[in-house]
């Protein structure tokens, strides 16, 4: 076997006279050197992408069969129904519907006063809309800015949209009802959706309207009322 000293003086190329070194030889034995070098760095970045998508595939599995057993245990959670009384610093505890007791009775035909609005669905301002059969309409009202669980604002709301259901009727009833006189007949959100509020008119009618509510994330909301006239009771 030729030795190192050997193989590197064995050349093929013409050298001129005198010339110990081939540059010919040099330059290819750097390109070759060359050339390995990037073999390496290929072959060794083909292995740290290997390893990088190893990696990312085993996080986002992971992940991925976290979510679900989370969501297994969040249904498999039951449902606790926190009851509730009257009393309005418990306004946080309800997590289902209000259920609504108060109910209008029926029409009469000889009622003094009758809503001013056309039968079926007739649009407010600000969103609110009225929905009028026969003698009873509903408003509703559950946009962000006016639903409410404040007996103050919810008592404006139903100054200012009365007189559009009943005319001037609703004006006169209104007028000799003293400021706080609506919110004030019980709590909004637990009396007076059963028990409903009472606006005197003349002749022994009255105004009979109830709020309905819906859970809200710091309580219930009222979003709606129902109204009618019907005769006062004894």
């Amino acid at each position: 076997m030729p030795t190192q000293s050997e193989t590197e003086i064995i050349c093929t190329h013409e050298r001129r006279p005198g010339t110990t070194v081939c540059l010919h030889c040099r330059h290819e034995a750097l390109l070759a050197a060359q050339a390995q070098r990037k073999r390496l760095l290929l072959r060794g970045s083909a292995v740290s992408v290997a390893v990088l998508a190893v990696f990312v595939g085993g996080t986002f599995g992971a992940t991925a069969i976290r979510a679900r057993l989370v969501a297994a245990a969040h249904r498999a959670q039951p449902v606790e129904v926190v009851a509730v009384n009257s009393t309005p610093d418990t306004t946080r505890a309800v997590p289902v519907m209000v259920k609504q007791q108060g109910d209008i009775a029926p029409r009469h035909a000889n009622a003094p006063v009758a809503p001013v609005l056309d039968r079926g669905r007739t649009t407010l301002a600000n969103g609110i809309t009225a929905e009028r059969s026969d003698s009873i309409v509903t408003l509703s009202f559950d946009t962000p800015m006016i639903r409410t669980r404040i007996p103050e604002k919810f008592e404006r709301l139903v100054r200012t949209t009365l007189p559009r259901i009943y005319g001037a009727a609703a004006d006169s009833a209104l007028a000799h009802v003293p400021d706080g006189g609506i919110a004030g007949q019980g709590n909004l959100l637990y009396d007076l959706p059963s028990r409903g509020v009472h606006i005197p008119l003349e002749h022994g009618w009255q105004i009979a309207l109830y709020p309905e509510t819906r859970p809200g994330e710091d309580g219930p909301l009222v979003i709606r009322y129902r109204v009618s006239v019907i005769a006062q009771q004894d």
